[in-house]
């Protein structure tokens, strides 16, 4: 049944003139085949009474020719009985059937049990003498001394049979038939079928053909409507033309209410269009029905794409919550809630208040929702939480690597002279396994102390393509470029930026480093550099490695967080804070299997270098 209203409302028309169209046809169509249907079966019933009424008259012709002629030659045997009386018979049968073109006849003796004539007797005469079934209607005819029409197959084939039972002087003493082929009725019956059928036709197609004349006329004017429509909510509308009789009055009365509705526009709609936060009202049925600038600068989404889409699909196959929609369902209204909202181009963070539109009538009729973008000042907050928690850190791993690294130079050093005055071989093993574990001891503490105290930014102008390039060197060994294709994509266009050459370089290697970790077997690792803005530059380093999750995506710049066996969870951490004192911004985006993207947005100029 659903699908059924489905198929209905997909074939149902959407234009008004193919509707009249529609109305027009079926309006035509119906009662004219209802008629035809019922012309038809009339036709049929009057066939088959016509039929029935030539039939008795035959049969009537027969009884009255018939006389008393049953009790002739009672003495003969009953064969020579039969004969004579068809040769009695059989004139009178042959010269009424003749009268009658189509008709079969003949009589029926009780007291013989035989047929004693069957005309037309050059296609029948062979059924004389011969006696009928038991089940045949004949018989029920004689019994019940009542008339009988039948129709099916007896001894002449598919027919349609009368017959009446022959009574003299109180006694039933046969019966008397006239029969004419089913197919023959049929045949009549088709033939005027096909003449109602006929005249049907024409005039439908003489029908629609003016239906459709007559349209076209009557659309046309309604198309100068509709189309004029379309221009009257614009900034400069234009008024719909004066058309001829109820329409001219339909285009009239809209230029008038058009022109009203501009002129009472109410302050409260200056309000919503001109206010800095974002307004989204949508009817029941969840549809949005407006919205204002602010709301199209905040998402990134134009009222003309919205306005009568549903706004849950906004929604759709994310993870995202709509207060506005929750306000509609349940009444519960929500006051400066702050979310997250699923942007044209970005993820945003906005903070919501939401609440019911009732009409005058206290009717609900939708749900507004007004929202400010929090995604700047969150982003702040969020730099400066994490630039505490590093200041922090670093103070703390500036004081460990300083208690750490001298008690391990006094080891190393005594490692070294235990090493010089032993000669077994086994032991020159042991001690070189401790000076080496005693290095990487070292290593982390020096990465600990360029954490915890980075050195003095060296601001110069570089560009950002060489700077690449020169890394690129460093990582592009022989036996890693046998199975990594590295391919560059560097905008020849980029000015110069302000920026520490080698802290860059540190990050971009850093960068460059855990991609190639990152694939196992054969792979690809793209660098693509572009004008981000007209103050920013960017750089995306892609791979087709493992990927990341989703899960562990908020914690890769976490201090000492590492999925590496040997990692120390402080490059990406270090390369963070490297990228906010130049004032940029370091992100990520990967889906496990499908490899990563780190990209790095770096200003040309940051502000309050010593380079001013």
């Amino acid at each position: 049944m659903r699908d059924l209203r489905w198929l209905a409302r997909r074939l149902y028309p959407r234009r008004l003139r193919n509707q009249m169209i529609m109305m027009a046809i079926l309006m035509v169509i119906i009662p004219t085949i209802s008629i035809g249907y019922i012309v038809e079966t009339e036709g049929r019933s009057a066939v088959l009474s016509e039929k029935e009424k030539k039939l008795s008259s035959v049969i009537t012709l027969l009884n009255d020719a018939l006389g008393d002629s049953f009790s002739h030659y009672p003495n003969l045997p009953r064969e020579a009985r039969i004969r004579a009386l068809n040769h009695e018979l059989a004139p009178v049968t042959e010269r009424i059937t003749q009268a009658f073109p189509g008709i079969g006849a003949g009589y029926y003796n009780k007291e013989l049990d035989a047929i004693i004539t069957y005309a037309p007797s050059a296609l029948y005469q062979s059924n004389v003498g011969i006696t009928i079934t038991e089940d045949h209607p004949g018989r029920e005819v004689m019994s019940s001394n009542l008339p009988v029409v039948y129709s099916g197959r007896q001894v002449r084939g598919d027919i349609l049979n009368s017959m009446i039972p022959i009574e003299r002087q109180g006694e039933v003493i046969g019966y008397i038939w006239a029969n004419e082929l089913t197919e023959d009725i049929r045949q009549q019956a088709w033939k005027m079928d096909v003449r109602i059928i006929a005249v049907l036709v024409a005039g439908l197609i003489c029908s629609l053909l003016l239906i459709v004349h007559f349209s076209r006329r009557l659309s046309a004017n309604i198309d100068i409507i509709t189309d004029g429509l379309s221009t009257l909510a614009q900034k400069t509308p234009a008024r719909l033309p004066e058309l001829p009789g109820e329409l001219g009055q339909i285009s009239h009365s809209v230029n008038a209410l058009a022109q009203t509705l501009r002129e009472t526009k109410t302050l409260n709609d200056l309000i919503i269009e001109n206010a800095a936060d974002g307004v989204i009202a949508i009817d029941r049925q969840g549809d949005v029905t407006t919205m204002n600038p602010a709301a199209e600068q905040i998402t990134g989404y134009t009222l003309h794409e919205l306005v009568g889409q549903s706004y849950a699909t906004l929604f759709a196959n994310t993870q995202f919550y709509s207060p506005v929609l929750d306000t509609l369902e349940h009444g519960t209204e929500h006051v400066a809630q702050e979310i997250s909202f699923p942007g044209r181009e970005r993820t945003i963070e906005i903070s919501v208040t939401t609440s019911r539109i009732h009409n005058a009538h206290g009717e609900l009729i939708g749900a507004l929702v007004i929202f400010s973008d929090l995604t700047a000042r969150k982003e702040t907050q969020r730099r400066l939480a994490q630039t505490e928690r590093l200041a922090t850190l670093g103070e703390l791993m500036a004081g460990v690597a300083h208690e750490v690294r001298n008690p391990l130079t006094a080891i190393r050093g005594y490692v070294q002279i235990i090493r010089q005055q032993t000669s077994l071989p086994e032991h020159q093993e042991y001690l070189s396994v401790v000076l080496n574990e005693i290095d990487s001891i070292n290593k982390v503490i020096q990465q600990l102390l360029d954490f915890s105290r980075p050195r003095q930014s060296q601001w110069q102008q570089i560009q950002l393509n060489a700077l690449i390039e020169e890394t690129l060197i460093l990582v592009q060994t022989a036996g890693l470029q046998a199975r990594i294709a590295f391919t560059t994509e560097l905008d020849p266009r980029l000015p110069p930026i302000v920026a520490d050459r080698e802290l860059l370089k540190q990050v971009i290697l850093n960068i460059l480093i855990n991609a190639v970790q990152a694939i196992a077997a054969r792979g690809e690792i793209r660098i693509r550099t572009w004008q981000y803005s007209a103050s920013q530059q960017a750089v995306t380093i892609e791979d087709n490695g493992n990927g990341i999750d989703l899960a562990i995506q908020k914690k890769i710049f976490d201090p000492f967080f590492t999925t590496k066996a040997s990692g120390t969870g402080l490059g990406l951490a270090l390369s963070q804070r490297i990228i906010n004192a130049h004032q940029g911004d370091i992100r990520v985006t990967s889906q496990p299997g499908c490899g990563a993207i780190f990209t790095l947005i770096l200003p040309l100029n940051p502000q309050g270098n010593p380079s001013e």
